[in-house]
């Protein structure tokens, strides 16, 4: 039995062996959770396989002998309210309107034999193209999402979850894309229905000291290279994606996490996704593909992952599964007397320097105090807003070597510093590749 339950509604972690579930400030918690099942508020805080994929997650309260403990919801699906229904319809005959109306095949499904739910479209589009679309408003459980997943697959489709909330369960466990509609009007109301998430495209984000971010990698610094990062695609429209998907101009990926039981499913161009698997096979969800856990470990990746979104509409950093290096002035160390000065930090102090000498640039074209006392001119808000930003990005790189883990290995500060200042003053390399502001 299991006496521990995350509560997705609350972000706590329940402890059944207490009557208050270790939150007094919540007295009437379990008569609430036991007495309103509800298939997507609690969730298991362990991760373990189960036919291999991760767990279905999502767990009920059940009293054994009048003592509570959770128990797994394997499947199930909440009925759709009247509202959810009509929603559902609209979105439907969209989808079926839109791919008809680009001149692929289309087969509209209703329930199966003795109410057993099947796809609710399926587009047959260019080069053998075929996809499933499932449209889900509703509260599912993992296990039905993996168990209909599966069974597209097997008949040569790839599954398209279609869903309208950012905590859909089908998010994080098959290709899906999200709208924001709430009501059959949003659907046949509007020109064109905005795609909310689910598509995204590569960007390779420079780990340079222009950069506010430290490298991923290394967890400090900079490392000179450009890391993957999967940033949602912005302006598309939901018969964009009904197009693309057909004809193949998007094509799912799957990416699973370093830490934690969640993966990444997403729609990307098929050039984007040759670039960033270079060659290696697709990861397979429940596969043990993911490079490695995170810095606090799986347990507290699973936690964390718990408290978000599952679309958060965040860029997904893959840097641990794409990275270009970065030049050897960013690896290689600078000896200067008995100082071994780390690449990353002379290349920071280098950009510090330019940075101060481009705030000094931005001050000394402003107006005169005698000016501005005098009422002849004053400062505007753009050039305030300039120099402010200036100011922060110099403060925040001295912040940046201030911290910089290299500080802690030397005796004497004060000659490190000066040991600084010369190796990024007379490294002519470094300067070469140094970025204009």
């Amino acid at each position: 039995m299991t006496y521990s339950v995350w509560h997705r509604g609350l972000g706590i972690t329940l402890d059944l062996t207490e009557a208050d579930l270790g939150h007094p400030e919540y007295p009437r918690l379990l008569d609430e959770i036991y007495g309103n099942y509800q298939p997507d508020l609690l969730y298991c805080l362990e991760a373990h396989e189960d036919e291999g994929l991760v767990c279905p997650g999502f767990m009920a309260i059940r009293k054994v002998n009048g003592r509570p403990h959770a128990m797994h919801v394997a499947k199930g699906e909440r009925p759709e309210t009247k509202a959810e229904s009509d929603l559902h319809k609209a979105l439907r005959d969209y989808t079926a309107e839109v791919a008809s109306g680009e001149g692929f095949r289309v087969t509209r499904t209703e329930e199966g034999e003795h109410g057993k739910r099947r796809t609710d479209v399926t587009v047959e589009g260019a080069d053998e193209q075929r996809l499933a679309y499932e449209i889900q408003l509703a509260a599912i459980a993992g296990g039905s999402v993996d168990e209909r997943t599966r069974t597209a697959r097997r008949a040569g489709l790839t599954p398209l979850w279609l869903v309208n909330n950012e905590n859909a369960i089908p998010i994080d466990r098959a290709p899906w894309a999200r709208l924001n509609v709430q009501s059959w009007r949003d659907v046949t109301d509007r020109a064109a229905l905005p795609v909310r998430g689910g598509v995204k495209h590569l960007h390779m984000s420079r780990c340079d000291w222009g950069n506010p971010v430290p490298c991923p990698q290394q967890g400090a610094g900079r490392c000179g290279g450009r890391h993957a990062l999967w940033e949602p695609v912005r302006g598309l429209y939901y018969d964009d994606v009904i197009r693309r998907t057909a004809t193949g101009e998007l094509v799912s990926l799957y990416l699973p996490r370093p830490a934690g039981r969640r993966g990444w499913h997403m729609w990307v161009t098929p050039a984007d996704k040759a670039e960033f698997l270079g060659g290696r096979p697709e990861p397979v969800p429940g596969g043990s593909t993911a490079p490695g856990p995170g810095p606090d470990g799986p347990a507290a990746g699973v936690r964390t992952e718990l408290t978000r979104a599952r679309d958060d509409e965040r860029p997904i950093d893959a840097s641990l599964w794409h990275t270009e290096p970065g030049p050897s002035a960013f690896s290689r160390p600078f000896t200067v007397g008995e100082f071994v000065i780390p690449g990353d930090l002379v290349a920071a102090r280098r950009t510090f320097t330019r940075a101060l000498e481009h705030c000094e640039d931005i001050a000394a074209r402003l107006p005169s105090g005698a000016d501005i006392a005098a009422g002849r001119t004053e400062i505007s808000g753009e050039q305030r807003e300039r120099l402010a930003d200036a100011r922060e990005r110099c403060r925040r790189l001295a912040e940046e070597m201030h911290t910089h883990p290299w500080w802690e290995t030397v005796g004497d500060r004060h000659a490190a510093r000066e040991a600084l200042t010369y190796a990024a003053s007379h490294d002519s390399a470094f300067q070469a590749r140094d970025s204009a502001f």
